[in-house]
């Protein structure tokens, strides 16, 4: 009866540091979703949806915090009508990530970004406008996540944008951002 309490009480040892290992340090994967974009300030411009795409990566210090880095493609603008100003970034949010409970964080940071290319298309033509707007961008990201223990995460944020993307004078412009993105961490 001792030698079945003795190993009993080994092997919940064993998963308990186990579960616990899985829930701390370094961690990485690959996520894509979608995300609506617009342009905020002084155009009055409608949102429009576009594609977002990167890898991560994270570490985990506690059950409680962890730190996590990503390099995102991120596909952005916005539209008015049936003209549209799309805008090709490369994005790399570092947020803070505080777990509520397990699985579940909500989470804070930075994200500077870095503009690659800028197409308007009016009246089906086409134009270049990367000239036009600044090539840096600072937002702040806020979301939630929600880690699965077979290591699927769903992460949801809202990107504010600080500074102004636009170069023209009379136009004051904001990169403003919903993410809804599927991952898997391993």
């Amino acid at each position: 009866m001792i030698k079945k309490t003795i190993l009993a009480v080994i092997a919940a040892s064993a998963l308990t540091a186990t579960a616990t290992a899985q829930e701390t340090g370094f961690g990485f994967g690959a996520k894509a979703g979608i995300n609506i974009s617009n342009l905020t300030k002084d155009l009055n411009a409608d949102a429009k949806v576009g594609f977002t795409g990167g890898v991560f990566a994270d570490y985990r210090f506690s059950n409680l915090f962890a730190l996590s880095a990503d390099v995102l493609y991120s596909r952005q603008g916005a539209k008015d009508g049936d003209d549209k100003l799309t805008t090709d970034n490369l994005n790399i949010p570092i947020l803070a990530n505080f777990y509520l409970v397990k699985g579940l964080a909500v989470k804070a940071g930075v994200q500077p970004g870095f503009l690659l290319a800028a197409n308007e298309k009016t009246d089906g033509t086409k134009t270049d406008v990367k000239d036009d707007m600044k090539t840096f961008d600072f937002s702040v990201p806020v979301g939630l996540s929600y880690t699965f223990g077979c290591g699927l995460i769903l992460d949801a944020r809202y990107n504010i944008g600080v500074t102004d993307v636009s170069k023209v004078d009379a136009v004051k412009a904001r990169n403003s951002v919903w993410t809804v993105t599927a991952g898997w961490r391993f």
